[in-house]
């Protein structure tokens, strides 16, 4: 008996017959934020929170807005972000070029990323040990992938987004 050829374009469903994206990728989200809060709650940190000390520490962005993009996230979230970790004495802000506002980490603040540090990979290490061997850069792949297309989409409908 032959073996049937298979078509790939009739195992993968048209779009309009998929979940939605979206709802898929913010339920996922949500769900990874809370593995990675709850690994960081020792050091007082929320996955955000030390995701933004981190892009800080780099010192690659020039402004909140760059740090925004960076981190990614939206700009009134990182505002909210930094303003905690500004009163929890964190980081702190400089005036930057024109209305800019450059951030750098505080001494407590580089603590408590050293501290946050072996418990965001505890946290990353579980995320990972819980999919198939060899899959954590197949995942980060398929991210960007997806980052890709949204960002595309994004452009394609500038006038819509």
């Amino acid at each position: 008996m032959e073996q049937q050829r298979r078509d790939p374009d009739m195992l993968t469903p048209p779009a309009a017959d998929l979940p939605c994206l979206g709802a898929a990728l913010r339920r996922t989200a949500n769900l990874v934020t809370r593995v990675y809060n709850a690994y960081l709650a020792p050091a007082e940190l929320e996955v955000t929170q030390y995701s933004i000390l981190r892009k800080i520490e780099t010192g690659k962005a020039g402004s909140a807005s760059e740090l925004a993009d960076i981190v990614g996230v939206e700009r009134s979230t990182l505002a909210r972000n930094l303003e905690r970790l500004e009163k929890l004495g964190l980081v702190a802000s400089t005036p930057g070029e024109g209305r800019r506002l450059v951030y750098r980490v505080t001494p407590p603040g580089f603590e408590r990323l050293e501290a946050a540090r072996p418990l965001w990979r505890a946290a990353q290490q579980a995320l990972v040990d819980g999919l198939p061997a060899d899959h954590g850069g197949q995942v980060h792949q398929e991210l960007a992938l997806l980052r890709k297309a949204a960002q595309a989409a994004r452009r394609q409908n500038a006038n819509v987004i």
